[in-house]
């Protein structure tokens, strides 16, 4: 008992209310625990001495002891030392409270700095409820704010990233975009998808620039695996199409190192962006898709594929229609730049249609593409002009031949050798081409300035540093040695021997078995031209060179070249059958009856009278040498046939070579005859 006594005795005095204090209606909760108006004045007392110890809002120390009374007596009853207790902890708990929302308030963003003011405010009042909501209000603009923070943080960080990428550091750049990505805030998907498309790109272009694949295939995995989910086609359909573009574009490259079901799945994802970058709402994308497929079918095209090529040029055409001259002249040239090589590609598989679109093609991106305002790709663009021109040169048009060396020509003067000797050596060996072409036509002074580009070339182009394209000029330079010794140049002929021997050092058959097999058959012409002037050991080396040729240049894989070195062959061993090799002149027979059953007059009529012609001459041999009256009357008929080709208009030079051997066929015969 005496226990209790002291402890009611304690709440007695603590229940002693001074002068001043009044008393205040109690919570329902508090008077239902069985706490009186005096001992709440009591408390009441208790919170104004604990705030102003503490230096706290009274009326907020008063709010928390209601809340902390009406806690309390939810068991029904109430502690009333206990809640004494509490109050001076929770003055201080407010002290601590407002000192760190006055903090807050003066540091961050503005939006939350507000809120935090209002909620000190608020609980200098009383109002706890008031507070705690805005608290969370200034709860969710601390997230955006700090979202922003790294929002603001990750695009620094792809600053940086593109700062690399400037430097060509495209691996560190992309491993940036990737950390970026990362630092993005999770419900920021497209700075994210932004970031991802990024570290994408840069890796593809690192694997363009340094030529490597492993950077590709990261590209092409970055954008199935990060980008695509990250902008679903349901979600964001411009961005799920944007992926699936850029996305062909890496296995585009892909595809150019041989990689043949990149191609294929390049196509796939082209086509999927055009189901949403449709012409009537996106004409720009659609047209930049478009390109992207045309570029794609190309490469197949390239491979052989006819019908690729023209779905490629359909596609270049189909971006045209938006990509116009007026619109935007810079996108029209690149796409007609594109569209004429693809043209191109098509003309040199004998198209001439094609031909002459690739060559209009190309005008018309020099009307926009200048000298002045990019030389470089203007240089480029005449080029490739050249190279069109030249090709449709080799079908009989001189003009065209012109047209390319002017073009060729006007390259160069931009591509110089000291500013880009790699392009410069390159168009001098292209050059070269067209102007040996008008020296086959006859012009010998087209033929030397043909020899003078290919030792241009041979300049830069050297074994030490670029043994495939060094090679490639010598065996060019070797066959217009071979057609100026035709002409009784015997110097030009020993060169030509001697620049077809250098490359056969480089070509092998084990390394390239179809340019080793082209060489060793321009080599044989060469020692054809040579032993005709009488050295039998040239003839010799001759047919040992084609015979080499024909085990690489079959029927089966490559039927026109296998008659092309049979022709050759036989006109070989007809050099020796005159000598008197019979044998030679009856396996002379044998190969040139060969090649005229791949070269027929409607397939190949220029060839085909060619070899009609050595065969004529073979057989004219062999009644020479006693075949008869039978030999005559077939030489006869090979001279005949050969003139069906070979008219005065076309032909002259080739008519009158052939008229003169029938005349002198036909007096052998009437001879033979008696007559």
């Amino acid at each position: 008992m005496r226990g209790r006594i002291r402890v009611l005795t304690l709440a007695a005095s603590l229940l002693a209310v001074p002068a001043g204090v009044s008393a205040q209606a109690l919570p329902d909760q508090i008077r239902n625990a069985g706490v009186t108006v005096a001992q709440w004045d009591r408390i009441k007392l208790e919170v104004r001495r604990a705030a102003a110890a503490r230096a706290v809002s009274e009326r907020a120390l008063v709010a928390v002891a209601e809340r902390v009374g009406v806690e309390l007596s939810r068991g029904g009853r109430i502690d009333l030392d206990q809640l004494l207790r509490l109050i001076d902890g929770r003055a201080t708990q407010i002290k601590d409270l407002h000192e760190r929302l006055t903090l807050l308030a003066t540091s961050g963003d503005p939006a939350t700095a507000g809120l935090l003011g209002q909620a000190r405010a608020a609980m200098d009042t009383g109002d706890l409820d008031g507070a705690e909501r805005i608290l969370g209000g200034a709860r969710q603009a601390a997230r955006v704010s700090r979202e922003k923070a790294q929002l603001r943080e990750a695009e620094v960080v792809s600053l940086e990233a593109q700062v690399k990428a400037l430097r060509f550091d495209y691996l560190g750049a992309a491993a940036l975009y990737e950390e970026a990505a990362k630092t993005a805030p999770e419900t920021e998907t497209k700075a994210r998808w932004e970031y991802r498309m990024k570290q994408a790109l840069a890796l593809r272009q690192r694997g363009q620039v340094f030529g490597e694949p492993e950077p590709l295939t990261s590209s092409v995995r970055l954008y199935r695996d990060a980008a695509l989910p990250l902008a679903s086609r349901a979600s964001a359909p411009a961005d799920w199409a944007t992926t699936k573009n850029e996305l062909g574009l890496t296995l585009t490259v892909l595809g150019e190192r041989g990689d043949k079901q990149a191609l294929d799945d390049a196509l796939a994802a082209f086509r999927a962006a055009l189901e949403v970058r449709a012409r009537a709402t996106a004409p720009a994308d659609w047209a930049e898709t478009q390109t992207g497929l045309g570029a794609a079918l190309m490469r197949l095209g390239e491979r052989g594929n006819d019908q690729a090529m023209r779905d490629a040029i359909q596609s270049f055409r189909a971006a045209l229609e938006v990509r116009t001259r007026a619109s935007d002249p810079r996108k029209w040239a690149m796409t007609q730049a594109t569209l004429g090589a693809a043209l191109a590609t098509l003309g040199r598989s004998g198209d001439d249609k094609a031909l002459s679109d690739a060559i209009t093609a190309y005008r018309a991106v020099l009307e926009v593409t200048t000298r002045a305002g990019a030389p470089v790709e203007w240089a480029r663009t005449q080029s490739l002009l050249g190279n069109a021109l030249e090709t449709l040169g080799e079908r009989g048009n001189d003009q065209a031949l012109h047209d390319a060396i002017a073009a060729y020509r006007a390259a160069i003067e931009v591509s110089t050798r000291a500013s880009a000797p790699a392009r410069w050596a390159l168009i001098q060996n292209n050059m070269g081409a067209a102007l040996k072409t008008l020296g086959d036509h006859g012009d010998d002074l087209a033929m030397r300035d043909a020899i003078a580009a290919y030792r241009a070339s041979l300049e830069v182009n050297t074994r030490a540093g670029n043994a495939a394209m060094w090679a490639a000029s010598q065996n060019n330079l070797g066959v217009a040695l071979t057609t100026l010794g035709d002409r009784g140049d015997d110097l030009a002929s020993r060169e030509a021997i001697e620049a077809l021997r250098a490359a056969l050092e480089v070509r092998t058959r084990a390394s390239s078995p179809t340019m080793w097999a082209a060489t060793q058959n321009n080599l044989g012409n060469a020692l054809t031209t040579f032993g005709k002037r009488g050295d039998d050991k040239a003839l010799r080396d001759a047919i040992t060179a084609y015979r080499a040729a024909l085990e690489v240049r079959t029927r089966p894989r490559a039927p026109s070249y296998w008659a092309d070195t049979q022709n050759n062959l036989g006109a070989a061993l007809v050099e020796l059958g005159k000598r008197g090799d019979s044998e030679a002149l009856g396996d002379a027979i044998t190969a040139l009856r060969a090649a005229l059953e791949v070269h027929t007059r409607a397939s190949y009529p220029a060839d085909w009278a060619e070899t009609q012609n050595n065969l004529g001459e073979a057989l004219e041999t062999q009644g020479d040498k006693g075949g008869g009256r039978a030999n005559y009357d077939a030489a006869i008929a090979c001279y005949r046939a050969a003139l069906e080709v070979y008219t005065p208009e076309h032909a002259p030079a080739d008519h009158a070579s052939v008229t003169l051997s029938l005349a002198r066929v036909e007096k052998k015969l009437a001879k033979a005859l008696g007559v």
